[in-house]
């Protein structure tokens, strides 16, 4: 029936209460904890994420460290909720989460738009337009429509520090963004359509959108890989947040420059996967 909801979201803003009096750490446990738990009990979820790290890692990797890195992966799913939803508790504060370079952030990205900045599945990327915006960054970020109140729980708090949320079929919206100079932000390591640019991909190939090319060729805009991954390392923030430009220049052929750039696209968050194989948080990478 539509317009039902999940019974998980309107328990999140009771998430966000309780953390107003425990210390992050706690959290991290109860994660762990919870993520080992979602592991064993969510077989057919268990089974595509070792699928999909066999592809990443290699074969020659032991099936016990597959097991691992799969337990973590769920591990860093539940904190990546958990830390989305203490926004409230943090607010301002939510840069101190991240470890980052402001001078080469203003350097990448300006502050004048004509950014179009591009992410996947990979760490904690909703956290991460939440961090721009608290940093003062204009951002627009298209995200897919959820149902079962999934979509308006989590753009509750993607708005908490002035980070704007567009549904993927709001074009004019999307327009409107770029010509107001907001950061047009996208996910772009899996086709949700069905439809898209085949690119190699871990010895395969995936279907990787079409669209952040296009409007970056058709808008002008610099295209930016942007991510913000778990490093936890002692005495430094949990996060860190790395945004790196990729060149490209058009040849004048749309089609062809679409087609190369979603590939330059593509080996460039594949790279990404590579280095954090358990912060890739994709159950359906449908290789081909």
């Amino acid at each position: 029936m539509p317009g039902l909801r999940s019974p998980i979201t309107w328990l999140m803003p009771l998430g966000t209460a309780l953390q107003f009096f425990v210390p992050r750490w706690v959290v991290v446990v109860v994660a762990k904890l919870a993520g080992h738990l979602v592991y064993r009990l969510d077989r057919l979820r268990r089974q595509a994420l070792q699928d999909n790290l066999r592809r990443i890692l290699s074969p020659e990797v032991p099936e016990r460290l597959v097991r691992r890195a799969a337990r973590k992966t769920f591990t860093n799913l539940l904190m990546n909720y958990f830390d989305l939803i203490r926004g409230p508790v943090m607010k301002g504060r939510v840069v101190d989460l991240v470890e980052h370079d402001s001078t080469r952030l203003d350097r990448i990205l300006g502050r004048d738009g004509r950014v179009l900045m591009v992410t996947g599945h990979i760490g904690n990327w909703d956290l991460a337009g939440v961090f721009l915006t608290a940093l003062g960054y204009p951002l627009s970020a298209v995200v897919e429509p959820v149902p079962a109140g999934w979509t308006e729980t989590f753009d509750r708090y993607r708005r908490l520090t002035n980070m704007k949320t567009i549904p993927i079929p709001d074009r004019e919206s999307i327009h409107r963004a770029i010509r107001d100079g907001r950061i047009l932000t996208l996910v772009a390591d899996r086709a949700i359509t069905g439809r898209g640019v085949r690119c190699p991909s871990f010895g395969a190939h995936r279907l990787f959108p079409r669209g952040p090319a296009a409007y970056a060729l058709r808008f002008g805009l610099t295209v930016v890989i942007g991510y913000l991954v778990f490093q936890n390392l002692p005495g430094r923030p949990p996060y860190l947040g790395i945004a790196e430009p990729l060149p490209y220049q058009p040849t004048g052929d749309l089609e062809h420059d679409i087609a190369e750039l979603t590939k330059a696209i593509a080996a460039r968050l594949n790279q990404v996967i590579a280095r954090h194989p358990d912060q890739w948080l994709v159950f359906d990478p449908r290789w081909q």
